[in-house]
């Protein structure tokens, strides 16, 4: 912030701990998608809390029990990458919340963006995008910026 021509720097709070997964304040991944629904059916589908299982400390919920089941089987197969948090945001060096209608699977896994005009974006160069993700995945997500 400016102040005539001093810069004095914003007082911030302590930086948030973003969790494993994107959840909300129930803990439920994806805002309740079925995140089987992208790679059976081809489209975002919302879950039923009748159908949930819980694992990485989120709660996940699927549009059947056949859905649920294979979820539960390999769950790693199916869960979004980087948590489910945005893929272009990640790229970038930030967290950001993510819209379940904007996804796109490369190479057999799920990646989604904050609004489907990053979707846009991201489709264009998917893998161009995925070697900073993947790095500040694995390397900085302490040190990634709030943009959620």
């Amino acid at each position: 912030i400016f102040v005539g021509a001093l810069y004095v720097a914003p007082l911030l709070g302590p930086k948030r701990q973003f969790a494993a997964y994107n959840v909300d304040d129930a803990k439920v991944a994806i805002q309740g998608y079925d995140t089987v629904a992208y790679f059976t059916d081809g489209k975002p589908t919302k879950g039923k809390g009748e159908f949930e299982h819980a694992w990485q400390e989120a709660r996940w919920q699927f549009a059947s029990a056949t859905n649920r089941d294979l979820f539960t089987a390999n769950p790693d197969r199916y869960a979004p990458q980087y948590g489910g948090y945005c893929a272009l945001g990640l790229s970038a060096g930030e967290y950001a919340d993510a819209d379940p209608e904007a996804w796109t699977i490369v190479d057999g896994k799920l990646y989604l963006n904050k609004t489907k005009e990053f979707r846009v974006a991201w489709r264009k160069a998917p893998k161009a995008y995925l070697g900073n993700a993947d790095y500040n995945w694995e390397n900085n997500r302490d040190k990634l910026r709030d943009n959620y």
